[in-house]
C-alpha cells in the first residue's frame, strides 16, 4: 500500500482518482489548489503525487518550485493535464522539475492505473 496525494480543483476527477486508488489499496488524501497541498504534503508524506496542471491560482511551475524549496524535489509525480506539452517542454517539466509522468484528460482509468502502479513499482 503506498500514500497517494491527489491534487485537482475538479471534485469528480479528485473522487474518481480517490475511488480508484482506495480499490487498489492505496491509502489517500486530496487537496483542490496548490496552496493546500503545499500546507499538506510534509505532514502526507505521500509515495506519488498525481497533479493537475491547470488549477486556479498557483501555477504548477510555482507549485514545483516551492516543493524544491522545501527540500520535497523528490516527490514523484505525475502530472494530470488537459494541456498538451511540446518535446520542449516535456524535457524541462522531466528533468527540471522530477516529474515521472505525466496524463492527459480525459485520462484512460486502466491506462492511469498502470502508469501509477509503474511507478510505485
Amino acid at each position: 500500500m503506498a500514500k497517494i496525494m491527489i491534487v485537482d480543483d475538479n471534485p469528480d476527477i479528485s473522487e474518481t482518482l480517490k475511488t480508484i486508488m482506495e480499490l487498489e489499496k492505496h491509502e489517500t488524501q486530496t487537496a483542490s489548489n496548490g496552496e493546500e497541498f503545499l500546507n499538506k504534503v510534509e505532514k502526507a508524506k505521500p509515495d506519488l503525487v498525481l497533479l493537475d496542471v491547470m488549477m486556479p491560482g498557483m501555477k504548477t511551475k510555482e507549485i514545483l518550485a516551492k516543493l524544491k524549496e522545501k527540500g520535497l524535489g523528490n516527490l514523484k509525480i505525475i502530472l494530470v493535464t488537459v494541456v498538451r506539452f511540446s518535446d520542449e517542454e516535456r524535457k524541462i517539466l522531466l528533468n527540471e522539475y522530477n516529474i515521472k509522468d505525466y496524463v492527459t484528460k480525459p485520462f484512460d482509468l486502466p491506462d492511469i492505473v498502470n502508469r501509477i502502479r509503474k511507478h510505485l513499482g
